[in-house]
């Protein structure tokens, strides 16, 4: 046998944006535990390894590495850097929270950027084991952020809830992994292309094992009926994780699912498995913004409609195809900016973190603080798919890869329940403007970190809503290179 490690040229430019973060998490433990009177200055260290990061990401190599198990492309580099993005603006939020909590610690930078790399390992993976051993780092991670605020009931419990939900989902991907191995013989998706080549559509294993999978990676993406612990961890969460828990996971999930499903061809269509993902994103479009509907806590609005949008993103996967793959790549961008951006806002009310976050305590906050309530109010107009900014730009882009490719009706679907969302999100900036505040209102605790995370916040939901063109091609050449 030979054991002579699988390490092909170019491999330590391949993950260097990897090996960046990795160290930067050591580094930035060692130097609280060393320097702890510094505390203050882990933050703008941390923005600094993942500025670096990014800069690595000038260097990574093209190609398959370590065996054939995992892959660098143009596509991978844009999902990566979106994960970046959303640890960078996840980090500045967390400064001055942190601060104020008074709980601010290296490890919550380290732990941001070990599930970054979690999150890269899911994107490039091209063998199931890696992509589970991705979505384990990353959710090691998640499960410690989410109860940072050890001193608050709220957060334990969020915490382990997603440990014990987690843990058991966790569970239906390991089976669904090894019933594809047992039919294929392999978890490499490159072997997995060869075999669904020619594979017999009807074999029960094969079902069987995607429903399992669907179920687990269901979960880390938060899709009805699989949404139950979105709402508690987000609530429990510290606010800028639950803005960074309500994006970048999901987009490493994504892309994951897209290399997953490609390799399957034809029997994912044949076998009639993605009328489960059609049935998934209607089911949670429909609920999303249902329930969305009924909430006066901000956080949980936002959880329900983070369910909502998880479900537009699953049309763009009906149809394997580079211009859908780009619709995702779009999406993610987007809804990073503008979801973490209300978030942050959210985690600036000078407010006890045992209590919810309602829609009370920003009464009147676009007077009282004109530049964080037009901030919010600009990214509720884009969740909501308002032009000119970036989320109606995606929202139609995913509309129009859903028509383009036959599935008029949960297009029209989609399109219904955007409209519903519509009301709810206008909600907040009814009570930004149109209410008084009183006693249960909160002020705002500005600070220069979240003033330039939400600048950046801002900066992209209007060039991607004006501008589009430079990112749909960019996304658009990596995306066929992908797929055709």
């Amino acid at each position: 046998m030979n054991l002579t490690p699988l390490l092909e040229n170019g491999w330590i430019n391949a993950i260097l944006p990897e090996l960046i973060l990795s160290l930067g998490g050591i580094l930035l433990i060692l130097f609280d535990a060393f320097a702890p009177k510094l505390r203050s200055a882990t933050a703008p260290l941390a923005v600094i390894v993942f500025v670096a990061a990014c800069w690595g990401e000038l260097f990574v190599v093209g190609g398959n590495f370590f065996g054939d198990t995992y892959q660098i492309s143009a596509i991978t580099v844009i999902f990566d850097c979106t994960f970046l993005l959303a640890a960078i603006l996840a980090t500045l939020f967390a400064k001055a929270y942190l601060a104020r909590e008074g709980f601010e610690r290296g490890e919550f930078y380290a732990l941001l950027m070990w599930g970054t790399v979690g999150m890269m390992m899911m994107a490039k993976g091209l063998d199931l084991l890696v992509i589970v051993l991705g979505l384990e780092l990353l959710s090691i991670c998640i499960f410690i952020l989410v109860g940072f605020h050890r001193r608050i009931a709220v957060s334990n419990e969020a915490s382990l809830k997603y440990f014990l939900m987690g843990a058991f989902a966790t569970g239906f991907v390991l089976y669904g992994t090894a019933l594809f191995y047992g039919a294929t013989g392999s978890t490499n998706l490159a072997d997995f292309s060869r075999y669904f080549a020619t594979a017999d559509a009807s074999n029960p294993l094969l079902t069987i094992a995607f429903i399992l999978l669907m179920s687990g990676l269901g979960f880390k993406l938060a899709v009805a009926p699989f949404h139950g612990w979105a709402p508690d961890v987000y609530q429990g969460a510290p606010s800028p994780i639950g803005g960074w828990l309500s994006t970048a996971p999901k987009a490493a999930t994504l892309i994951a699912l897209v290399r997953i499903f490609s390799s399957m061809t034809p029997v994912i269509q044949q076998a009639s498995w993605m009328k489960m993902v059609a049935a998934l994103s209607i089911l949670s479009m429909i609920i999303g913004n249902a329930v969305a509907i009924a909430q006066r806590d901000l956080k949980r609005m936002l959880a329900y409609s983070g369910i909502a949008h998880v479900g537009y993103m699953l049309i763009a996967l009906l149809s394997l195809r580079g211009e859908s793959v780009a619709a995702i790549s779009i999406y993610v961008i987007t809804y990073a900016l503008m979801n973490i951006g209300a978030f942050g806002v959210i985690s600036m009310l000078a407010k006890n973190q045992n209590d919810p976050q309602t829609l009370d305590d920003i009464a009147g906050l676009g007077f009282r603080r004109p530049f964080y309530g037009l901030a919010l109010t600009i990214c509720m107009f884009s969740l909501s798919g308002l032009p000119p900014t970036a989320g109606f730009i995606a929202k139609f882009y995913i509309f129009k890869t859903a028509v383009d490719s036959g599935h008029m009706t949960i297009a029209v679907i989609g399109i219904l329940t955007s409209i519903i969302s519509v009301y709810y999100y206008l909600r907040v900036v009814y009570f930004l403007y149109m209410k008084e505040a009183d006693a249960t209102s909160h002020a705002i605790d500005p600070d220069f970190f979240g003033t330039g995370a939400l600048l950046i916040s801002l900066i992209g939901i209007f060039a991607i809503g004006l501008f589009p063109t430079p990112l749909f091609n960019a996304a658009g050449a990596a995306a066929r290179a992908l797929l055709p």
